[in-house]
């Protein structure tokens, strides 16, 4: 493999692996039981195998295996803090741990390296910076999933502090506070909050490398504009919580604030649409520039308009779904829900036209979105209907956990279809300009 391609590949593997063992250590806690916690523990660390042995099967040696064990092992002092929690020997408790954690990631990755430089070696062409943009793309999916269930759950207010968690050190809050069962909530609420630290993380690496891997001022502008959106996020996710810049974690002096709420829900989904775009613009094909299309400026009309109503229904599904969580303004939240259905018919019409257009376009990728809009759009009616079923349901206070997946399912893949739009218009922009 090109040397350029060292980098790419150690950051892909290094952020895809981590992200994995925090979907498999997420799923640990909300799973826990007699074996089912032990196997996701295992294939936690199997994570960081697999990403030794597709380095060491693409050309990588045992020095990038290392590597990659080094920084994932950096990426999860996010979660080390949970199991030292606050103490008098914070210090040299933190650097046994970590000592730990660096010599069990680099050892599980370089046993990874040394199994598939057994393995045949490929020689299939892979664009890893193209791979580093795919992966931190997925990671942002995951903050997105992890927010929907914290709303669904309605413990956005679990935690009533910020930056703090309950008194503590955000980083150090204790992970036998965050699971016991006297604070409900607050493992989901405490989770998102380290998932976004991490989307945090990951997004300075991307606009860096997308600064050092694109002369496109089109994707630096669009990577340092998301960069800065997640900046803003976190600011938003805080004072969502407080209502104002505070430390207090007293309830009744704080003002949390549901439309704030709102826009942190709505920017959230912005900023995995700009990550799905910066990624488009990075892949292999978009730099082919013997692409040749009939686009026309109708298809990027179409397209914007796609994106435009999928914005707005975005903001009405969000302002449905924190209006719910709010006593006073619950039984006001119905208007909302019916203008909600009807812009759903509306986007229904608009994705199906753009994608029978994509379909007919001569053009393998564009082929592509255009199935994948269709699909998507699909699964999106069939959860908005299970959804609301649930809803209708409903019986007393209680939030079954049916209504609870159906209704992340609906927020999550409504983000992937968003993303998938927006996609689209970047390509039939860029290749009606060919």
């Amino acid at each position: 493999m090109k040397t350029f391609q060292t980098i790419p590949r150690i950051l892909t593997l290094s952020f895809t692996a981590t992200t994995a063992m925090w979907v498999f250590s997420y799923m640990t806690l909300l799973f826990a039981g007699p074996s089912s916690g032990e196997v996701l523990f295992v294939l936690a660390g199997l994570s960081l195998v697999l990403a030794g042995m597709v380095n060491a099967a693409y050309g990588g040696n045992s020095i990038q295996s290392l590597w990659i064990g080094g920084i994932s092992a950096f990426l999860n002092l996010l979660l080390l803090g949970s199991l030292i929690g606050e103490s008098e020997e914070l210090l040299s408790k933190a650097l046994l741990w970590f000592g730990i954690l660096l010599l069990g990631s680099a050892g599980l990755t370089f046993t990874g390296g040394r199994i598939g430089q057994k393995m045949k070696f490929c020689t299939q062409a892979f664009d890893w910076q193209y791979e580093f943009f795919v992966s931190t793309s997925l990671l942002v999916f995951l903050m997105l999933v992890t927010g929907g269930l914290v709303t669904g759950l309605e413990a956005g207010l679990a935690v009533p502090d910020w930056p703090n968690s309950y008194g503590h050190n955000m980083l150090l809050y204790p992970l036998t506070e965050m699971v016991s069962s006297e604070n409900k909530g607050v493992f989901f609420e405490h989770a998102h909050r380290l998932t976004g630290m991490y989307v945090g993380l990951a997004s300075v690496v991307m606009v860096v490398c997308a600064w050092r891997w694109s002369s496109s001022l089109l994707v630096r502008a669009v990577a340092t504009i998301v960069f800065l959106m997640v900046c803003t996020q976190g600011l938003l996710g805080g004072l969502r919580v407080t209502g104002h810049l505070t430390m207090s974690q007293d309830r009744e002096i704080l003002n949390p604030n549901l439309w704030i709420g709102v826009v942190h829900g709505v920017v959230g989904q912005l900023i995995f649409a700009g990550f799905v775009w910066i990624a488009a613009m990075m892949s292999p094909a978009w730099k082919d520039r013997s692409i040749d299309t009939n686009t026309t400026k109708k298809d990027v009309r179409l397209g914007f308009i796609l994106v435009c109503a999928m914005v707005f229904q975005l903001i009405l599904g969000a302002v449905y779904r924190h209006m719910l969580g709010d006593e006073t303004l619950a039984p006001k939240a119905t208007h909302i829900l019916y203008t909600h259905i009807f812009v759903a018919f509306v986007v229904l019409v608009v994705v199906v036209l753009f994608g029978l257009r994509l379909l007919a376009i001569e053009n393998n990728v564009l082929k592509t979105y255009g199935k994948i809009l269709l699909a998507l759009v699909g699964l999106q009616i069939l959860l908005g209907g299970g959804a609301l079923i649930a809803i209708l349901l409903k019986s007393g206070d209680s939030i079954s956990v049916y209504e609870v997946i159906l209704t992340t399912l609906h927020q999550a893949n409504g983000a992937l279809l968003l993303g998938a739009s927006v996609a689209s218009l970047a390509w039939v922009r860029r290749t009606s300009r060919v």
